[in-house]
């Protein structure tokens, strides 16, 4: 095997996947503590309510950083050229879009001035 062949495109960085190790640990231990302490399963007067922080908040920055990992794989497949030939069409409509005011304005002028 050549050099080039026994090297592994990374397609997510060490510091997102290290995130999401954090986050799981954190979800995993809010959890056992949920289950073990009946104080966490309360409310404090200066947090709050304590699932909310325990298990809510770690599972949501989970599955932000699980749907953000999977927006990059999808953005790093998707073609150059097909990016660039999607672009024109937008300016297209967007100059549509422009052009339609200045006649509407053009006709409202008409009626006012007559």
């Amino acid at each position: 095997m050549t050099r080039s062949a026994t090297i592994r495109p990374t397609a997510q960085p060490d510091a997102l996947r290290a995130l999401e190790h954090l986050l799981l640990g954190a979800l995993f231990l809010g959890a056992i503590a949920m289950l073990s302490l009946p104080a966490a399963r309360g409310a404090s007067a200066t947090l709050g309510w304590m699932p909310l922080w325990l298990i809510g908040l770690p599972a949501a920055s989970l599955a932000t950083a699980f749907a953000l990992r999977l927006s990059r794989r999808g953005f790093a497949q998707t073609p150059s050229s097909a990016m660039h030939r999607r672009r024109p069409a937008a300016v297209v409509a967007l100059r549509r879009r422009s052009g339609a005011p200045r006649r509407a304005s053009r006709l409202l002028a008409a009626i006012v001035l007559r």
